[in-house]
């Protein structure tokens, strides 16, 4: 499916910018592109040519000029004759079902461990999925219809979430009492090295709220981020208390986090990044972290995912600066 479709949909609703296309994109769960600058205005250069839609500079005294995006007649037509049209073969992309293919490899703890962490990341988008708020002002004037439908399309989403937890207990129940001869070798293993497992921990957070904004505050030196499944955790967190707000405390932070060799600080920007989540660390001498980690914080925080801050009292006017765009 050409995204060119997925605009002028959106177009049909409502003319708008192409930073307000890219938003609605990039925030759905089911139009599955990044949403990017590129790929948004190559498409939309494609549609003027095709005289699919029209544009207008819309010039502002206080922001930017920019240009609106309306569909014409013939981008309406293009738009019916593509609903029409028989729709693609849906396709089937886990990559969660590669590892499982071949997870005879494991013994029953790594299969566990496995399955957790699927688990995990299923429970956390559907999670996101019931708490945020489904940006559908362009659906503004629409009618009882058209409201039931996009009900619906969000409600598929939902449930497909829900029943891949469901086929996941299928899947623990089936092979719960089936032998794993991998656990020989892992019981041998255990008997010579004396190795325990760990026991599983959560890092320690409140709630705090300023102005309106919800955030999550981590600040406990015991239990400190270091592991993905930290990440994980805090994103969990997040979802369970409807904010997409989160501030660290340096004392939170272990050395693993802030090695950049050791990846933590590179998986957790990719995670908030695609759930729109926005992190501040908050760290008294910022000269005290090493120049590589400072950069590649500041990198992350043109595209206002992860920023470094002296206090929290900037940190939550960045929080509310972002939230205030959002419902601009």
């Amino acid at each position: 499916m050409s995204i060119n479709y997925a605009i002028l949909g959106i177009l049909s609703y409502k003319s708008m910018a192409g930073y307000d296309l890219k938003k609605i994109i990039q925030d759905s769960a089911f139009m599955h592109w990044s949403g990017n600058n590129n790929q948004i205005y190559k498409s939309l250069t494609d549609l003027l040519d095709k005289g699919l839609v029209t544009n207008v500079v819309k010039h502002q005294e206080s922001s930017p000029t920019k240009k609106i995006y309306t569909i014409t007649s013939e981008g309406l037509t293009a738009l019916k004759e593509w609903i029409l049209s028989p729709s693609e073969p849906s396709e089937i992309k886990k990559p969660f079902l590669i590892q499982l293919a071949w997870s005879n490899q494991l013994n029953t703890s790594e299969l566990n461990r496995l399955l957790d962490g699927y688990e995990n990341q299923v429970k956390i988008q559907l999670l996101m999925e019931q708490s945020k708020k489904q940006d559908t002002n362009f659906l503004s004037g629409s009618t009882a219809l058209e409201t039931t439908i996009w009900r619906f399309v969000n409600d598929n989403i939902r449930r497909t979430y829900e029943n891949e937890l469901g086929w996941i207990q299928d899947l623990r129940s089936a092979i719960a009492n089936i032998p794993n001869m991998n656990d020989i070798q892992e019981n041998a293993t255990m008997k010579v090295t004396g190795q325990a497992e760990k026991s599983d921990r959560m890092m320690k957070y409140r709630i705090n709220s300023n102005n309106g904004i919800g955030y999550v505050h981590f600040n406990d030196s015991e239990t400190k981020l270091e592991t993905e499944r930290d990440i994980l955790d805090i994103i969990t967190v997040l979802a369970e208390n409807n904010t997409q707000f989160v501030l660290l405390d340096s004392e939170a932070l272990s050395k693993n986090f802030l090695e950049l060799k050791k990846g933590l600080l590179g998986t957790m920007l990719q995670k908030f990044t695609m759930y729109h989540i926005k992190a501040a660390i908050v760290v008294k001498d910022v000269n005290s972290l090493k120049s590589e980690f400072r950069d590649s914080i500041a990198e992350s925080g043109k595209h206002g995912v992860l920023r470094l801050f002296t206090n929290i009292a900037d940190a939550e006017k960045w929080f509310l600066s972002l939230k205030q765009k959002e419902d601009l």
